[in-house]
């Protein structure tokens, strides 16, 4: 079986073991050296990489920021991770963003959207689809180990949900969540209290009638 590149489909003539880094024959999907499985080395640049929406060539974002890259044709945004902290780390500090011109997005592709899973451009594994902040209403995907998809817009969504104080939305919404989840054990333990004292109950009743029809054989 031949190794093929994801990106470009070109044969992998030679692949090195990430343990022992000796090259390895064609076909080979384990180092013949060490007997680690072999995995292709994610590519370190996303341009030139499909898009995970449309297919179309990733390109460098406008910008100083080699980091980020767009989709020309659909609009979307790739975003490492530690480029995205510190963009949301900068909208924190320059605080909330004036309102911009209504959104005005099709029904028909949102919710088509919301049920696809789409394909890191580095990796090509399966994105996680993630409610960012947990209440910001903007679904992005999220790659762990490279970064984050933003369709058209999200990104701007979300720097405004950071500079409009969103990582204290959040961090409120997940001690709402222990109070809420709190409340519910306590109710819970409660309710075990209870059932337990009446199946105590209905235990020594029926001592006590195994006793009396003993005592004067009821």
């Amino acid at each position: 079986m031949v190794r093929i590149c994801p990106h470009c489909d070109v044969r992998l003539e030679n692949v090195r073991c990430q343990r022992c880094f000796s090259l390895q024959a064609p076909g080979t999907f384990a180092c013949a050296r060490c007997g680690q499985a072999l995995e292709l080395e994610p590519m370190l640049d996303a341009s030139d990489a499909p898009c995970p929406r449309c297919n179309h060539p990733l390109e460098a974002a406008p910008g100083e920021d080699t980091r980020l890259h767009e989709c020309p044709h659909c609009g979307g945004m790739f975003v490492p991770r530690d480029a995205l902290a510190e963009i949301l780390c900068s909208a924190e500090i320059g605080g909330a963003l004036r309102e911009g011109p209504p959104r005005h997005v099709s029904v028909g592709l949102r919710s088509l959207q919301e049920v696809r899973y789409v394909p890191c451009p580095l990796c090509h594994t399966s994105m996680n689809r993630v409610n960012f902040g947990k209440v910001s209403g903007v679904i992005v995907d999220v790659c762990k180990m490279h970064g984050t998809w933003f369709d058209a817009g999200e990104l701007t969504r979300v720097v405004a949900f950071a500079g409009g104080g969103g990582l204290e939305k959040t961090r409120e919404r997940e001690k709402d969540a222990k109070r809420e989840q709190k409340a519910h054990d306590a109710e819970t333990h409660v309710q075990f209290i209870a059932m337990d004292a009446q199946q105590r109950f209905r235990d020594r009743t029926d001592v006590w009638r195994d006793f009396l029809n003993a005592l004067f054989g009821w």
